[in-house]
């Protein structure tokens, strides 16, 4: 009899935490790959825009690394991208910690 309790407390608890994971998964998944898919279009169109132009050109571009450039700013807006995404998955709110004084409260 005890065992039955204690499996039924454990479902009961497991169940939705479950749900919880493979919803949050689920839509992370979707996003991650749709949003990939973006900035992999973005890359491509960039490169094949600097392949176009002229031949001098290409070789200061070549020389300052802009392809270079390109990939992390692409991957620096991906990562920021995806830390909002946990910070907002995570359903926190973002409080103030320090209020200036001269607010609606008594100054200490």
């Amino acid at each position: 009899m005890q065992w039955a309790i204690f499996v039924q407390i454990v479902v009961l608890v497991a169940v939705p935490i479950v749900k919880l994971v493979f919803r949050a998964i689920g839509f992370a998944v979707v996003s991650y790959v749709g949003f990939n898919l973006l900035i992999d279009q973005a890359r491509s169109y960039l490169m094949s825009e600097m392949g176009n132009v002229a031949v001098p050109v290409q070789q200061i571009l070549g020389l300052a690394k802009i392809d270079v450039a390109i990939n992390m700013y692409l991957a620096a807006v991906t990562t920021r991208a995806l830390i909002a995404g946990w910070v907002k998955g995570q359903d926190r709110l973002r409080r103030q910690v320090w209020n200036p004084p001269g607010r609606d409260y008594i100054d200490a």
